[in-house]
């Protein structure tokens, strides 16, 4: 497991990848990952935002188009010795003399605003907003959705491990990529003597059981590791697999719903289907693809210069645009992160993002709302924006949601988890 999520974040060997041939979308990326093997990333790039635009929610186009842009991050780096602070601007006075860079105001401010400019940092920005954007249109980006996470969210981890740990540690990666799991077992097991909170190390020895299908020793691995570090999502992820494996149904499926309250990962979704599968039931809840980016209330900051600006960023249509217009019914009541705090006549919703539904509900006459006001009248409204419907940008809700409501993300996966 963790030798194949690194690879996805470190990308990327292109073409050496084989492509599933099961149909037409699938066959098409083959001319992307062709031109990105040639290094024609923006040719590659180009290509696959076209046949995105066709087909929105192919969440394996939007995590390759999101591997691309991460390439070209990378490589962006070079360009910001290139340009960032080697900018000199002269002016001349009247009389045709030149004027010294720090005596022209106008000039000043010029010469710092170009060097103020930083190819990767616009880069980089591209390649989160592209994982945002996949995540509107998309239920399967999966990658897209964990690495959002992994970047945006997750607390740092192992800043401070002793020189022994690292060594055992060490020495067990070398033993895991020669696939010696039992000695990388052993290892990991010396690095975590040495360190107890040691967090990769925790991980890694649930990994190295798990590869050796000792899957009760890898549930106790996962399930040791995720009681040091709750916050973090991978243990409880690996720790569902290592439940399934071990044809433990019933706590694979718990699992999978009490990592809800941790992250929505789209990832999760899939093993609670999965975990719902074998426990002869099924998740009778329908994901919703969003057409704009969440309501959010707006920064007193000034736009970062950096900024990556989406020429063709999506624009509410029909019902959606209830959903826009209600941020300016409520932002006055709102704090920055979008939780309702001032007392109101306007509704007793208690966050933006509830509003902002309950107000495109009420005005959408077709049927493609239909999942959503189901939810409204079973009084789940809240937590199928927040939990099926999650985006990043409301991140700072969810919490605060998660928080206030520590049970009812448990009645709402009990209601609507089903027989079959």
């Amino acid at each position: 497991m963790k030798k194949y999520f690194l690879s996805l974040i470190c990308i990327i060997s292109f073409y050496s990848v084989s492509l599933s041939q099961t149909n037409e979308l699938d066959k098409k990326l083959e001319k992307v990952y062709y031109l990105a093997d040639k290094g024609k990333l923006d040719d590659a790039d180009e290509y696959l935002v076209k046949v995105l635009e066709k087909n929105p929610g192919y969440g394996k186009g939007w995590d390759l188009l999101a591997t691309i842009r991460r390439k070209a991050y990378n490589n962006s780096k070079l360009s910001d010795n290139a340009l960032g602070g080697n900018f000199i601007i002269t002016t001349k006075d009247k009389n045709g003399k030149e004027v010294k860079s720090e005596n022209d105001s106008l000039a000043k401010a010029l010469t710092e605003l170009l060097n103020g400019i930083k190819p990767s940092k616009i880069a980089y920005n591209k390649y989160i907003y592209t994982m945002k954007k996949a995540t509107l249109f998309s239920d399967d980006c999966h990658q897209s959705s964990a690495l959002l996470r992994n970047i945006l969210v997750d607390t740092q981890i192992d800043t401070a491990i002793n020189e022994k740990a690292l060594k055992y540690f060490d020495e067990a990666e070398e033993e895991f990529g020669k696939k010696n799991y039992d000695q990388a077992a052993k290892l990991y097991k010396r690095a975590l003597e040495a360190e107890p909170q040691f967090y990769k190390a925790s991980l890694y020895l649930g990994d190295s059981y798990y590869f050796m299908k000792r899957y009760i020793d890898a549930i106790a691995a996962f399930k040791e590791s995720s009681t040091k570090f709750p916050e973090l999502l991978e243990p409880r992820k690996y720790l569902t697999d290592a439940y399934i494996k071990e044809k433990l149904y019933d706590k694979a499926l718990q699992e999978a719903i009490n990592t809800m309250a941790v992250y929505p990962d789209l990832s999760m979704f899939s093993r609670i289907q999965t975990a719902a599968y074998y426990n002869d039931k099924k998740l009778d809840i329908k994901w919703i693809s969003r057409a704009i980016f969440p309501n959010k209330i707006a920064s007193d900051s000034k736009k970062e210069l950096n900024t990556y600006s989406d020429p063709k960023e999506p624009q509410a249509k029909a019902h959606w645009v209830s959903y826009k217009n209600a941020l300016d019914k409520i932002s006055s009541y709102c704090n920055s992160n979008g939780v309702i705090t001032k007392s109101n006549s306007i509704t007793d919703a208690k966050y933006l993002e509830v509003y902002s539904w309950k107000e495109m509900i009420s005005t959408c006459k077709d049927d493609s709302l239909d999942e959503a006001k189901r939810m409204e009248k079973d009084g789940f409204l809240d937590c199928y924006v927040f939990i099926t419907c999650f985006h990043q940008d409301i991140y700072e809700q969810y919490k605060h949601f998660v928080a206030a409501n520590p049970n009812k993300i448990q009645e709402y996966f009990d209601k609507y988890i089903v027989k079959k």
